[in-house]
């Protein structure tokens, strides 16, 4: 996906914000891992089919740990918001149920709830952008 500099910091300002939103700590490693994550998918959707062959590693070299850190770090971290989280804006921001007392979603399914969500927002943001620079407004 190809994008001004200014929706990549409107992007990563948006996953942010989910995710404290939602009640992930920011001091979890796992958040920063699956900031990071979102942010790779968003920019390349073939990261999404290749999480334990692409996307962990890309995030462990770029952190300097292991692959194995990265997962589990990242595991925590939803099993946290899931346990202790605001579940009202869990549900709100994906519009349905995603954590329950019988269920949780997997990394791969949490990071891509989230990745899709930001993908509608950051076509609303340049949709927008482009309107009101065709209006004169920038």
């Amino acid at each position: 996906m190809i994008m001004s500099k200014e929706c990549e910091s409107y992007i990563r300002e948006k996953v942010t914000t989910y995710l404290l939103e939602i009640g992930m700590a920011a001091n979890l490693q796992g958040f920063k891992y699956i900031r990071d994550a979102v942010l790779y998918i968003v920019h390349d959707p073939r990261y999404k089919r290749g999480v334990t062959k692409r996307l962990y590693p890309t995030i462990a070299e770029k952190y300097e740990v292991s692959v194995s850190i990265v997962e589990r770090a990242i595991r925590h971290a939803i099993d946290v918001c899931c346990a202790r989280g605001n579940m009202l804006s869990l549900n709100r921001i994906f519009q349905y149920t995603v954590c329950d007392v019988d269920y949780k979603p997997t990394i791969s399914e949490f990071i891509s709830l989230i990745s899709e969500k930001v993908k509608g927002d950051a076509r609303e943001f340049e949709i927008t952008r482009m309107l009101s620079s065709d209006n004169g407004e920038v």
